[in-house]
């Protein structure tokens, strides 16, 4: 018999979709978050989203009953290595790209961030972990493009330092999101083993924030008790909006994600913080703009049609 768990967050394609836009618009304010917070070093910042991110995940997996001992037990005995390295993976993503908001604008930076996609495409390919569509593989070119024309490659500046920290974000970003893919194929593959009641996605999400805590809190803990009253706000906002919810449907998105979808729509991450760096920032490029249409046709073109063309593959 399959768990509860597998049943509770298995959604329709496109219900799936509309978590990983909804996730992406979410996480796409965190640059603006990470400014307002800029009092603090980053690795506090980032202690912070940990902190108050388990916070509310807490909440939800008491919620939903998934801190029974039976439910941790069974998640942490079938992927306890793939959580091991997830755990050490994800911190360092967030302090990458925080970092990186705080040296470029937050356009930039998320950008650079999702080019993740990049390196989680060429992981699937490669492992043949699963089979890629030609409306993603033509939708990722226009990405591609699209992040290349942003970027301003041709003006011959090189690779600047937020050049390099975001591309590191990005490899190490997409060297995390496939493992995630890793234990939703693992649990889909065993599924009826799966006896234990709980919400693996809120599970997931849970345990990147509490990795964060675990890495960052011996460097800002003596900021705790700085923190102001307005600044706490800022702070159960950043847990809340860009962390616990948009973790959760990213995850609910990924685990019923087919192909490289995901890879795709989380495109709409970097262009809500072009948005909000052209409303707080006052900047605005005509190439941040051209390539900013590109990514958009590139999601576009997968909510209409890779449905069709799945279709079509699995007859």
């Amino acid at each position: 018999m399959a768990s509860s768990e597998s049943k509770d967050t298995q959604v329709s394609p496109k219900i799936s979709k509309m978590c990983m836009l909804i996730s992406a618009i979410c996480m796409g304010t965190v640059g603006l978050l990470v400014t307002l917070l800029g009092n603090y070093p980053i690795y506090t910042i980032v202690l912070l989203r940990g902190i108050f991110g388990t916070f509310f995940l807490t909440f939800f997996m008491i919620k939903g009953h998934s801190f029974s001992k039976e439910f941790l037990k069974e998640s942490i005995n079938l992927h306890w290595k793939l959580l091991l390295i997830s755990g050490i993976l994800y911190p360092i993503v967030i302090y990458l790209y925080f970092f990186n908001i705080s040296i470029s604008n937050y356009a930039i930076a998320a950008f650079l961030l999702y080019t993740s996609g990049i390196f989680v495409l060429i992981f699937i390919v490669v492992t043949k972990e699963e089979r890629v569509s030609r409306v993603n593989i033509v939708s990722f070119i226009l990405a591609i493009i699209g992040v290349s024309v942003i970027m301003e490659f041709w003006n011959g500046e090189g690779l600047t330092s937020g050049i390099i920290y975001g591309l590191l974000s990005g490899l190490m970003l997409g060297i995390f999101i496939f493992y995630k893919k890793k234990m939703y194929n693992k649990r889909i593959k065993e599924k009826q083993k799966l006896q234990a009641k709980g919400d693996f996605d809120m599970f997931l999400a849970w345990c990147s924030t509490l990795s964060i805590i675990l890495l960052f809190l011996p460097f800002g803990i003596s900021d705790l008790t700085k923190i102001t009253l307005i600044e706490l706000i800022f702070c159960f906002i950043l847990g809340f909006f860009p962390t616990a919810l948009a973790f959760f449907l990213y995850n609910v998105g990924l685990k019923n994600d087919k192909g490289g979808n995901i890879i795709i729509l989380s495109y709409f991450e970097p262009i809500m913080a072009t948005i909000i760096t052209i409303i707080f920032l006052k900047i605005l490029s005509v190439y941040t703009i051209i390539g900013g249409a590109l990514i958009i046709m590139a999601n576009i073109i997968v909510l209409k049609y890779s449905g069709r063309d799945t279709n079509v593959r699995t007859r």
